[in-house]
């Protein structure tokens, strides 16, 4: 398998960047369209599958084409592929395209395929060409006759997996034993359908290039912890998760749909703020940078995640916190956490430099809450590893340094909101201007970076000087735009989108 995958997956690559078309056929499925053919070698249990479209004259595959042309590096990457398939006495154009057009299925057949300490798939694929499928396998080098099974014939791979085919479908798996239970589960009523794997994906682009389903019960179930973990709600209300993997000529996105039983499922339950409202955010260019609208949201579910799984660690957590609350007279989830439950922008630099804006429920009460936290903020930095922290007041604004080359923090209440930073030129830009929302953004969660400068920043990083400042702009960053996501959440599951902007 891991011989065939490869091969597979480098094709496709090269497909991708420079090859259009693909050989047509017939098929001879016994499924309801070669995708549930390709399906039905792994069981209805399936806790993983990805499905890949292999169409190369598909919209998918020629948009993808068109964005790797305009990476400067892009006909380089294509005949160093086409070598590497050269290389293993394969000619791509007369042996494997002609095969392709159908989805390639990838799947574990149980939990401990991913879980355990060795990765384990089955890999399906009706091919559009079953004489030149034939004729692929008896010539290949790397493969040797290994008798039959099911209606299949088998053979063994040099480096230890097994690769079959029966009638026009392509199969290969780690071990032989594997792959004659994928080929007596294809017989078998409890087999994967597409009905099922579209269940997962609903909602999400039909016409990708990647499709993934995942059974995330069955994934929990296969943990030593399952139990513990079910016992956070919202956990066991987790069913099925979807993600999908598209391109145009303008951007590659991928959208992710996980869906819950929302039966005894409410609000609070959810890790992330429920509804479509949208934060904004505040960042320069080359940062990283997001929104995310009710932190206290996010600290709750945290702390009753920490309370049910590990009960013992929560109380140690409960009595510390409880101790500060009297030596300070507060209530830190009153006074602290539950300010946080409007919108907060968070831009971080590469340099290590940051800035975080927060709108808070009550400034003035915060404003007199800070000044108590305050006292124990040194003894609390040093306990995190600022060695060495000092606290200074100046201006309103607190300033807390350590020993060494870590950074200087600024923190305060100013214009009502709450801003930490490295930069203190900064906190008149986060105190007065508006987040600016994301186009199409829906949920809790908001992302808005430049992309192209922050590869840039990293090339130049790695490769110093102006070398690695010429490899970031030409060759890596010139194409690139906006990185775009959101996320939303209901009892009903969570939907996010990411998208990368391609000039």
């Amino acid at each position: 398998m891991r011989r065939v995958l490869a091969t597979s997956l480098a094709a496709l690559a090269t497909a991708a960047v420079a090859i259009g078309g693909c050989g047509g056929g017939s098929s001879g499925s016994g499924g309801k369209d070669p995708l549930d053919n390709a399906l039905g070698y792994l069981p209805k249990s399936a806790p993983l599958v990805v499905a890949i479209d292999t169409d190369l004259n598909g919209s998918q595959w020629k948009s993808l084409g068109t964005i790797a042309n305009k990476f400067s590096f892009g006909g380089q990457v294509t005949q160093q592929l086409k070598q590497a398939i050269s290389n293993q006495g394969l000619d791509f154009d007369k042996q494997i395209r002609p095969l392709l057009g159908n989805d390639a299925v990838l799947g574990a057949t149980d939990p401990q395929s991913i879980l355990g300490g060795k990765t384990s798939f089955v890999v399906a694929l009706e091919v559009k060409d079953k004489g030149k499928l034939e004729s692929l396998l008896k010539q290949s080098k790397d493969l040797k006759a290994d008798g039959s099974s099911h209606g299949a014939t088998l053979y063994k791979q040099n480096d230890g997996g097994e690769t079959a085919q029966r009638d026009d479908v392509l199969l290969a798996a780690d071990s032989k034993a594997q792959l004659e239970q994928a080929l007596e589960q294809r017989d078998k009523d409890d087999r994967l359908t597409e009905d099922q794997f579209n269940s997962a994906l609903s909602d999400l682009p039909k016409d990708a290039l990647l499709r993934v389903y995942t059974d995330l019960q069955a994934l929990i179930g296969g943990s030593p912890n399952a139990s513990q973990a079910r016992q956070v709600k919202w956990v066991a209300a987790l069913r099925t998760l979807g993600v999908t993997g598209s391109a145009t000529d303008n951007a590659i996105s991928f959208d992710v749909n996980v869906k819950t039983d929302p039966l005894n499922l409410t609000d609070a339950d959810i890790p992330i703020a429920t509804g479509d409202e949208s934060p904004g955010v505040l960042g320069n260019r080359g940062e990283l940078v997001f929104g995310l609208r009710g932190v206290t949201q996010v600290i709750d579910f945290a702390q009753s995640v920490a309370q049910t799984i590990s009960p013992g660690s929560f109380a140690d957590f409960a009595r510390a916190k409880a101790t500060i609350n009297q030596q300070l007279g507060i209530d830190i989830d009153k006074d602290v956490i539950q300010q946080f439950s409007g919108n907060t922008s968070v831009a971080i630099g590469l340099d290590g430099n940051y800035a975080i804006r927060a709108e808070l429920k009550d400034p003035a009460t915060f404003t007199k809450t800070l000044a108590k936290l305050a006292r124990v903020a040194p003894d609390f930095a040093n306990g995190i590893g600022l060695q060495g922290a000092k606290l200074t007041k100046a201006h309103g604004l607190y300033k807390l340094t350590g020993h060494g080359k870590s950074k200087a923090v600024y923190f305060g209440v100013v214009n009502d909101v709450f801003v930490v930073t490295t930069q203190p030129a900064r906190i008149a830009q986060l105190a007065s201007e508006s987040p600016k929302q994301v186009s199409g953004a829906k949920g809790a969660f908001v992302t808005s970076s430049d992309a192209g400068a922050l590869v840039s920043t990293i090339i130049t990083r790695l490769g110093g000087g102006s070398l690695g400042a010429t490899l970031g702009g030409g060759l890596a960053s010139a194409p690139l735009g906006n990185l775009d996501g959101w996320a939303s959440a209901n009892t009903s599951g969570i939907k996010a989108h990411l998208q990368l902007g391609i000039k």
